[in-house]
């Protein structure tokens, strides 16, 4: 894949809607998933939980930290 192609998969628009509309829907399954399902944790949890929760921590961090980066490149590769 050279540099045009990527340059002009970044400036589809269907591409975006698709990108952002699963990493959406990343970020609620992760959201979710760390307050509804698992169950409340306190000072006192295991080790087993606190890597669980630092793990969901960090997945839900890396999903709006690729939502950011991808926003701009966006912004800067234009639009078609």
């Amino acid at each position: 894949m050279t540099w045009t192609n990527v340059l002009n998969l970044m400036q589809d628009i269907h591409f975006r809607k698709m990108f952002f509309l699963m990493v959406f829907i990343t970020a609620a399954f992760l959201i979710f998933l760390k307050y509804k399902l698992l169950p409340y944790f306190n000072r006192w949890e295991s080790p087993g939980y606190r890597l669980l929760r630092w793990v969901l921590d960090a997945l839900i961090l890396i999903t709006f930290a690729i939502i950011a980066i991808a926003a701009v490149a966006f912004w800067m590769s234009g639009n078609r």
